[in-house]
């Protein structure tokens, strides 16, 4: 508490202070103003200072700022997301606060939801591609299931893009980068007549990576998108209005290949004395900043395609009616996304099947790949009563509906990690909500609000069974399906008082409920599907907040004290095998805890000389997990199997005897650990960004002005293994972006140069402690590691030009 004590008082003070040095000459200019932001938060449009809501609202300015294209450039200012990066884009998943379920299974939803203009993606994975045309994006933390459902428990990024304008326009931009990116845009928008507008934006992108492929000279862990996305409003009357919206995005991701770090020397790939590591890893230094690689496959990515549209009526009820005042909102919408994946999972580029299994080689003149796919068919229907923003009470009250039938087939091999299955997954769900504001006086407010739901879950699994690993073996077929059904209530109640105009304070309580699941991968067996479903995830969460609007609107300054409790969380936890397999279990963790602070600023020193920062001091710990994995390497306490019912003490691996069962012997537990007390995975304790720009301003005679901006950011040591592995510990690293450029005095044009990652430091988006299948029977202690560079844990240098008409 006292850390947190401290640093609300210094970021208070900072940004007084460094505010307070333009007061002066402010307030002598009353036009020197931060501008009003409105979000949709509360599903209505509101201040940003008035929402009882702990919630950053990133606009176009801030954006277009620092150049983000996708989800992953989100987290680089905003500290409480951070994004766990898997084996394929399948399985990417978001963090909010430190909580997010990560899982290569279709059948299990995420905790932070992602929603584009009132419409959530039905499969998380779909939402890993371009961004264009937003006008906002709002980072709601905390439950948020209340108003947006089952799969915020985390929180919500809601995206907003921008509508057709009403006079002709539009812009263009175009992006080059000296490490191979490249982006090029465009919209245009107006009237299509008096009642008729529209908009239509046009992007592509394309960046190689920052890892080299040797063997093939191309670069990988990049990606190239074309999006295509539209908007027609029709107004037949004044208080009528129909609008359309179509999408289609393509992406093919080149992800996502890891490098070798560190490797013990006299290893050979799978054992084979033909293939060692000296004739498979050939060129290649192995060192902390290795970025090259081997493999005669695609290394691993995704071709994907999304096909979506979305239809919506707001009927504004007026003089006459009982509900005047009102609006009422039908939304429905439709997406189809599918995914072929691909995946070199030797690493190598020798046909090392040839000797494997040493014991009984194939013979096979070939490496070992995944091939597969996704589906995902995504419908929604939201019936919408939105009250007056005025007088004393004002709610929100809807009708939901949503269904997702989501496929994935895998066929991995030959011979190394065989295995084939297919599974088909489907939920719907039906909800009813509300949420209310009531004042009791001109400065004391009471917020509440309830959703009901119902989700309707199943599954069917289709696993080939091969009879050995010999090419051509006969293959049996087993077949598993299941129904579930589960009802649940989350609620939402607060308090808010206004101390001031410019100041409010808030105070919620509010739970939260990802629905049951399936943990369909391939894994799966008997055993497992006589567990499923996997049971709900719930959690109970408080917040203590503060918003200000101070010197005469010259500083925003936020700040949300929290404390969430998740039950029951859904997480796969992964390891790897000796040969490089990699695996994930779905687990239903007892007890999770996050607490913290969180600050947002914002603060317009002069005319010329903006601010804005942000803090994060997230506390994620494990409370009740006793059958943790324990990580590669440490040691089983002595004294296992340790009797039934009895725990190893918090950070200590063990085995345990299981209950005997009748008529069968006893059996001893796999190795597990005690995760009690142990933090989060991939979430820093302290992180925080703070950016700028100062405009300079030249004569008259010159046509043009200048700027110069600059983003730093930084965040705490984290470990990228839940079993607190001390092999995979990212330390503690800042990362400086510098931008400088003119643009025209009447907004036409801009054009920028810009630096990420000034400084060169390097930096993983991932650590994994494994010899990457390399081994040796007399090396028995062989250690190796490897790590997934984030885009800019190598410095590069770019330019921007923006043209607006």
């Amino acid at each position: 508490m006292r850390t947190i004590q401290r640093a609300l008082l210094a970021s208070t003070a900072m940004f007084a202070v460094v505010a307070g040095a333009g007061v002066a000459q402010a307030q002598s200019d009353p036009s020197v103003q931060l501008e009003e932001i409105i979000v949709t938060s509360t599903k209505r449009a509101e201040r940003l200072q008035d929402v009882p809501v702990s919630v950053t609202a990133l606009t176009q300015d801030v954006i277009d700022r620092n150049n983000v294209r996708e989800l992953g450039d989100v987290v680089k200012l905003s500290p409480a997301i951070s994004i766990d990066y898997g084996s394929q884009p399948g399985n990417f998943s978001i963090k909010m606060r430190g909580i997010g379920t990560f899982s290569n299974g279709i059948a299990v939803e995420s905790d932070v939801a992602v929603v584009i203009d009132d419409v959530p993606i039905g499969f998380q994975a779909a939402a890993f591609k371009d961004l264009i045309d937003v006008e906002r994006v709002e980072v709601l933390r905390g439950p948020q299931s209340t108003l947006f459902g089952k799969s915020a428990i985390a929180g919500v990024l809601n995206i907003v893009t921008a509508a057709p304008s009403s006079t002709f326009g539009g812009k263009a931009m175009a992006l080059t980068t000296d490490d191979g990116e490249k982006r090029l845009g465009f919209t245009v928008t107006g009237p299509v007549s008096d009642t008729v507008r529209a908009r239509l934006t046009v992007s592509k992108s394309d960046y190689d990576g920052n890892l080299k492929n040797l063997t093939t000279g191309k670069n990988v862990n990049g990606s190239s998108g074309l999006t295509v996305t539209a908007k027609v409003e029709w107004t037949p009357t004044e208080n009528l209005k129909f609008s359309l919206a179509p999408r289609f995005n393509h992406n093919v991701s080149s992800c996502c290949a890891s490098a070798i770090t560190e490797l013990t020397p006299g290893l050979n790939y799978q054992g084979e004395p033909a293939f060692p590591a000296t004739l498979t890893l050939r060129g290649i230094t192995i060192d902390k900043n290795n970025h090259f690689i081997r493999a005669d496959d695609r290394i691993g990515g995704g071709n994907s395609e999304v096909f979506g549209t979305t239809a919506r009526m707001d009927y504004d009820f007026g003089e006459g009616s009982i509900l005047k005042g009102h609006t009422f909102s039908s939304i429905t919408s439709h997406d189809r996304w599918k995914m072929r994946d691909f995946q070199d999972i030797d690493g190598t580029d020798q046909p090392f099947l040839l000797g494997f299994p040493v014991a009984s080689p194939s013979g096979i003149n070939s490496g070992a790949v995944i091939n597969g796919y996704f589906h995902a068919s995504s419908w929604t229907q939201e019936f919408r009563l939105t009250s007056p923003g005025s007088g004393p009470l004002r709610y929100v009250a809807g009708l939901w509906y949503a269904k997702n039938d989501l496929d994935r087939f895998l066929d991995r091999g030959p011979v190394l990690q065989l295995a084939r299955y297919l599974a088909e997954s489907t939920n719907e769900n039906y909800s009813a909500y509300a949420n209310a504001t009531y004042d009791i006086t001109d400065k004391l407010s009471l917020t509440g609000g309830a959703r009901l739901n119902r989700q309707k879950i199943s599954y069917n699994f289709d696993k080939t069974i091969f009879a050995s690993t010999t090419p051509g073996a006969a293959t049996t077929h087993q077949y598993f399906g299941q129904s579930d059904q589960d009802d649940a209530v989350t609620g939402k109640i607060g308090v808010q008082y206004k101390v001031t105009p410019d100041i409010m304070t808030f105070a919620t309580y509010s739970t939260g409920y990802k629905g049951q699941a399936y943990d369909l991968v391939s894994t799966f067996d008997a055993k497992i599907a006589a567990n499923m479903p996997v049971p709900p995830e719930t959690a109970k969460n408080y917040e203590l907040g503060f918003k200000s609007s101070l010197l005469d609107r010259r500083v925003y300054f936020n700040a949300t004290l929290f404390k969430a409790d998740y039950r029951g969380f859904q997480t796969s936890v992964t390891s790897f095998l000796p040969d490089g397999t990699f695996l994930t279990f779905l687990n239903s963790i007892g007890h999770l805890r996050t607490q913290g602070l969180e600050l947002d600023a914002v603060a317009r020193i002069t005319s010329n000389f903006r601010l804005n920062g942000a803090f994060a001091y997230t506390d994620a710990t494990v409370v009740d997990f006793p059958n943790g994995p324990c990580y590669s390497g440490q040691p089983t306490l002595a004294g296992s199997p340790l009797p039934v019912g009895q725990v190893g003490a918090p950070g200590t691996c063990y085995t345990q005897l299981q209950p005997i069962v009748a008529g069968k012997p006893q059996t001893v537990s796999g190795r597990q650990q005690n995760l009690h007390g142990a933090h989060l995975n991939n979430v820093p304790k302290y992180k925080f960004s703070i950016g700028g720009q100062y405009d300079i301003d030249f004569p008259d005679s010159v046509p043009f002005k200048g700027f110069i901006g600059a983003n730093v950011r930084w965040q705490d040591d984290i470990n990228f293994s839940l079993s607190q592995d001390p092999r995979t510990i990212q330390k503690a690293y800042s990362i400086t972006d510098l931008n400088v450029g003119i643009a025209d005095r009447d907004g036409k044009y801009k054009l920028t140069a810009f630096a990420n990652n000034l400084f060169d430091k390097r930096y993983a988006q991932g650590l994994g402690n494994g010899t990457s299948g390399y081994s040796n029977p007399a090396i028995p202690t062989a250690q190796g590691r490897t790590w997934f560079p984030g885009r800019d844990a190598f410095r590069y240098f770019g330019a921007r030009l923006d043209v607006n008409f």
